[in-house]
């Protein structure tokens, strides 16, 4: 289970200001504490859409290399995603290519920034909607492999995202949180060789009470990891998230337990 810090994002009006003012060392410093908070890998969202993060990319990333660890650059712009490229200094994870018909052309250069890099991608199993089942997720999930892989981008550069969606609220909510669970169960019977999975952690427990967030976005990283999920989006900086992690790569034998691990 990998840990992947989504910390430095357009919500933190810090990091955001110092992409903008060319802070290098503000982000450098982050980005070392990240990793000093168990991140294994670290995201760069610069906006919402992708729309101008390529004005301020290069220093993003220049900022972030620091800690030495693979940077995800969570970007819809392709140009963007060239720059990060360029600047990274090592292979990154281009995050995201989707199916979605209404930016065929940004998907189409996103796949193409990929080949040329060999940066891994991260697949969004989403066209012009959220599928409603894990069957629509699967089949699309088929068809974006099937283009990964015509691009030259092998199964083992793959990561698909299983897009979970807050649970609070309404039943839907709770149906797309079970879908999520077989759609991971169903990508291991269904790809071969296997392909890693991710998804943003937060997002389950997103409108929830705030004092409850830690709990219900635990066990369902929990329930996850059981069925072989790779890795997930999350703030490092939460204390209680990080042990449920640690927990989770002891009870998985992927590290040796200490009571450490089961300390808040």
């Amino acid at each position: 289970m990998l840990a992947i810090a989504n910390n430095l994002n357009f919500n933190n009006r810090e990091f955001l200001s110092a992409a903008r003012t060319g802070n290098q060392d503000w982000i450098a410093r982050q980005a070392l504490a990240l990793k000093a908070a168990g991140a294994d890998m670290l995201a760069i969202s610069l906006s919402l859409d992708g729309d101008g993060d390529e004005k301020y990319m290069k220093t993003a990333v220049a900022g972030a290399r620091e800690a030495g660890l693979t940077l995800s650059i969570d970007s819809r712009n392709p140009k963007a995603q060239e720059i990060a490229a360029e600047a990274a200094g090592r292979k990154t994870i281009v995050n995201y290519f989707s199916a979605d018909r209404q930016r065929e052309k940004e998907m189409a250069g996103i796949i193409g920034v990929a080949a040329k890099s060999g940066a891994d991608l991260v697949l969004y199993p989403m066209r012009n909607s959220i599928p409603a089942d894990a069957d629509e997720r699967l089949g699309i999930i088929e068809d974006l492999i099937e283009k990964a892989n015509s691009a030259g981008i092998t199964n083992d550069r793959l990561i698909v995202d299983l897009m979970v969606l807050h649970m609070a609220g309404n039943v839907r909510g709770q149906e797309q949180a079970v879908a999520v669970q077989e759609t991971l169960y169903g990508l291991s019977e269904l790809v071969e060789p296997p392909i890693r999975t991710t998804c943003w952690l937060s997002n389950i427990s997103a409108g929830s009470a705030r004092d409850v967030r830690p709990a219900i976005n635990g066990t369902y990283l929990a329930m996850l990891a059981g069925l072989g999920l790779w890795s997930a989006y999350m703030d490092v900086l939460d204390k209680e998230t990080m042990r449920t992690v640690r927990l989770i790569r002891a009870f998985k034998n992927e590290s040796v337990y200490s009571q450490v691990d089961a300390a808040a």
